[in-house]
């Protein structure tokens, strides 16, 4: 994993999800090039999801070429932290991946409002059904690794892509998931991106409960495809 050597001008918040990578890919595409991902490890009595799997969202991070950061949070202290974070590493822009949920817009907010850095939310307030269509279509390919629904445990580890999406969409929709799963109903780890020099694989090694996360599932990289 690549450490941050020097002031950084763009950082994004990164989970290894499909939301913060097509977040990075749009700013790219309105010219901010994002230069360290950060990492957010939450002080929750059960790790989330992305903490589980904490080791595939740093090969992830490799396979980009960019540095990974962590921000340890604490109950009460989520603005200062993040704050801090940023402002140790000299960005001047922080990105990310929030599509509706307004208490995360507004604590990226205060926390940079607080160092005087720029937020850029490019995903938010897209209408969640045509952004995930969208975002496959642009060549993000996900597994899902948690689902909230413990009846659904059978969706952890699958692939979604082109050639499944619409049952994918189908599933949400029989289901009364939001489409991206912004009320927590399912937690990815991407597969493919144009940002990633090759494309992946998980396999699941155990299911585990997770709280108000449902079950999730602790992946390993089953192989990986260079030259994507």
């Amino acid at each position: 994993m690549r450490a941050v050597e020097s002031a950084v001008a763009t950082v994004a918040l990164f989970s290894g999800g499909k939301d913060s990578m097509y977040s990075i890919m749009k700013a790219k595409e309105l010219g901010v090039d994002v230069d360290a991902l950060l990492f957010v490890r939450p002080s929750f009595q059960q790790p989330s999801p992305h903490e589980l799997n904490a080791h595939a969202v740093a090969a992830l991070a490799e396979d980009m070429g960019l540095p990974l950061e962590v921000v340890e949070l604490r109950s009460g202290r989520e603005n200062e932290a993040l704050a801090e974070k940023l402002e140790e590493l000299g960005a001047e822009t922080l990105v990310a991946g929030d599509v509706l949920l307004e208490e995360h817009l507004e604590w990226h907010e205060k926390a940079c409002r607080r160092v005087g850095v720029d937020l850029l939310e490019p995903l938010f307030k897209h209408p969640t059904r045509p952004l995930l269509r969208k975002m496959v279509e642009d060549g993000v390919g996900f597994t899902v690794v948690a689902v909230k629904s413990t009846s659904r445990a059978d969706l952890l580890g699958v692939e979604v892509s082109k050639d499944n999406l619409e049952w994918f969409l189908e599933v949400c929709e029989e289901e009364g998931w939001d489409p991206l799963g912004e009320g927590g109903e399912y937690h990815t780890l991407v597969n493919s991106s144009p940002l990633l020099h090759s494309s992946y694989r998980y396999a699941v090694v155990e299911v585990v409960s997770r709280g108000a996360y449902g079950c999730a599932a602790l992946m390993s990289i089953l192989q990986h495809a260079e030259g994507v």
